[in-house]
């Protein structure tokens, strides 16, 4: 049975098209499908499905969302059609269905044609939104049996054993499957050590959204898909927000295995991301990575929730910022600390938490809700920008190498810093950098997220 979060998502929140495909295609189909795969798809190669699918791929529906937007260069647009094009789309319906070997079926949806195409700054977000929306309703109908949306775009490569992963419980948001790019050149490395550098940092820190933003790497339960409302409209960092929304509403998964390769092309498709660091970096060479000192910033203030709950909730009102601006100071903290969190609104935060929160475990949820992916990327820019600038790559990896190891174990709560997987970066080569980083994130704990706090 149709829960209630996803019916009133496909009657409220469902791009148009699903209702077409409901009725036209949907309605009349006699077979089922194990899995489905949403791929958007925008200026890529004509014979970009041979490489991303694994040949072991079968009774999957895959949604291809060949797309453009009204803005996007001519010609860009013109390679997107020609690619559609040899697939012979339907005359009059904005989709094609081609049956395929091993029972799949590639479902192939048109917002690349006039009048069609995607609005000015909505890119890669609708168009994925459009394909998980599909892919919803498909799993509504019982057309597809595993009612998870998995994720990719048109430049990866997907590892044989990619549908074989784990069907978590009710309880998991979302997973991320690791990565790699391929091929290895400099930029890069230095591209990826920055991923994993940032992820490892909020790792260190404790906090609870310490996990790659990477849209081609997703695998989305379909219920928290719809809690959420589907992909955000955005032309960029869509599974940056999507990922930040699905982590409040169960717990995100960083699989150790099967990995998916990315590609390491330039690109001038969205404003950021992979392809535009490669565009950036090859006219200005050298990456600058964030201080390690100010991941110990925010580790000092995740580490606070319980002193704040037990020592300044029956002395915040009425006026919260005075007793808390009172309380840091008795305690001895750090006043850049207090200055970011006040640049963030903290007291206000706190001010509402002990109003609404009864015990402990729904105080520190609040906080991480509050706190989470997007302010704790405001919280690093405000350190960034007024105490410790960013550094070049070899100096940060320099500086983190001859301060503590990190301590890469994270729980519900913050537990002793005895038998935690420690591993200092010892070589200076890019590539065992890289290597070195990779390996801390294999000792990362498998589950992470806020909604933790609330099953002790």
């Amino acid at each position: 049975m149709i829960s209630k979060a996803i019916s009133r998502y496909l009657d409220r929140y469902a791009e148009p098209i699903v209702s077409i495909i409901q009725d036209e295609w949907l309605s009349t189909l006699d077979k089922t499908y194990q899995f489905v795969l949403v791929l958007p798809l925008f200026d890529e190669a004509l014979n970009c499905l041979e490489s991303i699918l694994p040949q072991d791929t079968h009774n999957t529906l895959v949604i291809a969302v060949v797309n453009a937007a009204v803005d996007a260069d001519i010609a860009a647009i013109q390679r997107t059609q020609a690619f559609l094009a040899q697939f012979y789309p339907h005359p009059q319906l904005p989709f094609t269905s081609v049956d395929q070997p091993s029972g799949n079926t590639l479902l192939l949806v048109d917002y690349c044609t006039p009048p069609r195409q995607l609005p000015h700054k909505q890119g890669v977000g609708l168009a994925r939104k459009i394909g998980g929306d599909i892919a919803l309703a498909c799993i509504a109908a019982k057309t597809i049996k595993t009612p998870w949306i998995y994720c990719s775009d048109g430049d990866v490569q997907l590892p044989e054993d990619y549908f074989d992963t784990p069907n978590f419980g009710p309880d998991v948001a979302a997973a991320i499957y690791p990565f790699r790019h391929h091929p290895h050149h400099s930029d890069i490395l230095q591209y990826e050590i920055s991923l994993r550098y940032y992820v490892l940092g909020l790792a260190q820190a404790g906090s609870p959204y310490a996990f790659h933003t990477i849209g081609s790497l997703l695998k989305i339960n379909a219920e928290h898909y719809a809690k959420v409302r589907g992909f955000p409209k955005r032309q960029a960092a869509e599974d940056f927000y999507m990922l930040n929304k699905l982590a409040k509403t169960g717990q995100v998964i960083r699989l150790k295995q099967p990995t998916v390769t990315l590609s390491s092309r330039s690109s001038h498709r969205v404003p950021f991301g992979t392809g535009a660091a490669m565009v950036k970096l090859s006219q200005k060479p050298g990456l600058y990575l964030y201080h390690p000192q100010i991941f110990r910033e925010l580790q000092g203030w995740l580490e606070l929730d319980q002193c704040l709950w037990q020592e300044l909730r029956p002395h915040t009102l009425p006026d919260a910022k005075m007793h808390l601006q009172a309380w840091w100071e008795q305690k001895n903290l750090k006043p850049s600390l207090l200055e970011t969190l006040l640049h963030l609104k903290v007291d206000q935060a706190l001010q509402q938490a002990f109003q609404q929160c009864q015990d402990f475990p729904h105080f520190q949820f609040y906080l991480r809700v509050w706190f989470d992916a997007f302010r704790t990327l405001k919280f690093l820019h405000y350190q960034r920008d007024h105490y410790w600038p960013s550094l070049p790559l070899p100096e940060a990896i320099t500086l983190l190498r001859h301060s503590n190891p990190l301590n890469l174990s994270q729980s519900k709560s913050h537990q002793s810093t005895e038998n935690r997987p420690n591993l200092l970066l010892s070589s200076p080569k890019i590539l065992d950098i890289m290597q070195d980083l990779c390996t801390l994130e294999l000792q990362l704990p498998t589950h992470v997220g806020p909604t933790q706090s609330l099953n002790p």
